[in-house]
């Protein structure tokens, strides 16, 4: 409740200037009463008096519920009725003079929301023209004193001070909140365990406590378009059909933050120039409506580095124009972000690529030259046999050759491999795990077979490459500790589970199975 009690003080004039015209409202009724309540012949003026401010009061109120571009139309007629209201009170009337140039303040920040800073300085100049003509005219000086109604008026000036007070440090509040956020969103870089869209979604709505917080996006090597779309519930991938993402997507102008309503066919945005304007849009309210349902809301682009999208805010806001001005600068905090990540991920695929070329020349320089060395010994030393050696030594020496070679293939094979192997990649595993129980047998010199329980099994290369890295090391396991001589391996697939169980023969001790726990998700990413 505190953190909404923030939002409304601190992003817009309205609630406090509410707040305050209910107040001033308030004395100037128990004024006029002390003023005109003593004589019968001014009662009937007294009542209409009371009437007209208790109407304006209502309709100065009313007019933030208007939807542009009616209220973009009427706000400055009411801010001027305002002005001349205040000031004439500042001039006639002493005893509401405090409370009227409290009640002055909120129309210079709303004045400052929709014109821009220099309304400050009119109001200024009008103001110091007020003080300047109070000493021309007399003041308007009641003939008798309540001393209870004094009370009561300086207890509602009081108030007016108070809800200035509120707002100017709500306002510190935000936009402390609003620093603090930038300066964490930078300092995460790739220190976040979920996609980057979520990561990004959560962030936001965490920040402008949002009802519902939405990333239609795209990257530059995908022509899909994504939407993660954050409510109460969490965070989730919506599948919208081609229509509504072109009518999410298309807006026109693209880089302008802009506040929509499904009430009205209407958005409100900022030209460059810093003006506002209200731009008819029907197509893209009626989406949002269809998609994320009724409310107000605002919307910004966003684009650095792969990334570029989109994302919808649905908030209580109004038609304020801070607010554009806040979604301006989360703009530009989240394109800091996305620059300092993209660097970061560059960066860092440039130091793993630049390691495993180091790696490579390292391994071609001392291993592989050492295989090639080891080969051409062993194929002297077959070559070199004498006429009375043993068919089972010649067969040994034959199946060390063809171990080394085949290391000798897998080394190049991984050294031709600059860039990781892409997890899309899908594979035939019952392929890879047959070449992996030959490589197994040349090791070890033992039997080792392939079971398969289905003949077709497609995976990802990297599903692939963690199943053979789970059978030779159970192979290792089994030839090590149990001195197997021969080795069964079994492998199925159900669902989205790949399933593998070795069993060894080990001779004279009693044969025992190994199974290997499933890989889940296997044609996506190993578990």
């Amino acid at each position: 409740m505190m953190d909404r009690l923030v939002l409304w003080l601190g992003r817009s004039p309205t609630l406090g200037f509410a707040i305050s015209r209910v107040a001033f409202s308030v004395a100037a009724i128990w004024q006029i009463d002390v003023m005109l309540g003593g004589d019968s012949y001014f009662t009937h003026t007294a009542q209409l008096v009371k009437i007209g401010v208790w109407i304006w009061t209502i309709l100065s109120m009313g007019q933030h519920f208007l939807t542009p571009p009616v209220g973009l139309l009427l706000r400055p007629l009411f801010l001027i009725f305002d002005l001349i209201v205040f000031l004439t009170v500042i001039v006639l009337c002493a005893p509401l003079q405090i409370a009227a140039l409290g009640c002055l303040f909120f129309v210079a920040w709303s004045a400052s929301d929709r014109f821009g800073r220099g309304a400050i300085i009119v109001l200024g100049l009008c103001l110091i023209f007020a003080f300047m003509a109070r000493g021309y005219y007399d003041a308007w000086i009641s003939v008798r004193h309540v001393m209870a109604v004094d009370r009561a008026i300086d207890s509602l000036t009081i108030v007016i001070g108070c809800m200035i007070a509120a707002s100017m440090l709500s306002m510190s509040i935000l936009e402390q909140r609003l620093v603090n956020w930038t300066e964490r969103l930078q300092g995460v870089g790739l220190s976040f365990q979920k996609s980057l869209a979520q990561f990004l979604v959560e962030q936001v709505a965490q920040l402008m406590n949002s009802r519902y917080c939405a990333f239609v996006w795209e990257t530059m090597d995908d022509t899909a378009v994504h939407c993660e779309f954050g409510d109460a519930d969490g965070v989730r991938r919506m599948v919208l059909p081609q229509k509504q993402i072109d009518g999410l997507t298309n807006v026109t102008p693209r880089d302008a933050p802009f506040l929509y309503s499904t009430q009205s066919p209407r958005l409100l945005l900022r030209s460059r120039l810093g003006i506002l304007r209200n731009e008819r849009a029907a197509d893209l309210t009626d989406t949002i409506s269809d998609v994320f349902g009724p409310g107000q809301g605002a919307s910004f682009y966003v684009q650095a580095g792969e990334l570029r999208g989109r994302l919808f805010i649905g908030t209580r806001h109004g038609w304020s124009p801070a607010l554009l001005l806040r979604c301006l600068r989360i703009q530009e905090g989240i394109d800091l972000f996305l620059e300092r990540h993209f660097f970061f991920l560059a960066w860092r695929q440039r130091t793993f690529a630049e390691a495993r070329q180091a790696l490579s020349r390292d391994l071609h320089d001392s291993v592989l030259q050492t295989l090639a060395a080891l080969r051409v010994r062993l194929v002297t030393a077959i070559h070199g046999l004498p006429g009375g050696a043993t068919p089972e030594q010649v067969a040994e020496l034959k199946s060390m050759e063809e171990l080394v070679t085949a290391e000798q293939a897998h080394l190049r094979r991984l050294l031709s491999q600059q860039l990781p192997v892409s997890s899309e990649t899908d594979v035939d595993l019952a392929r890879e795990v047959e070449r992996c129980c030959r490589f197994i047998a040349l090791q070890w010199a033992i039997d080792c077979r392939l079971n398969l329980v289905e003949r077709a099994m497609t995976v990802s290369a990297e599903t692939a490459a963690e199943v053979e890295y789970l059978i030779r090391e159970v192979a290792a396991n089994a030839v090590k500790h149990a001195n197997a001589r021969h080795i069964t391996v079994s492998i199925a697939q159900v669902d989205d589970e790949i399933l593998i169980a070795l069993k060894d023969n080990p001779g004279p001790q009693a044969p025992h199975e190994t199974a290997i726990p499933a890989i889940s998700n296997c044609n996506r990413n190993p578990s």
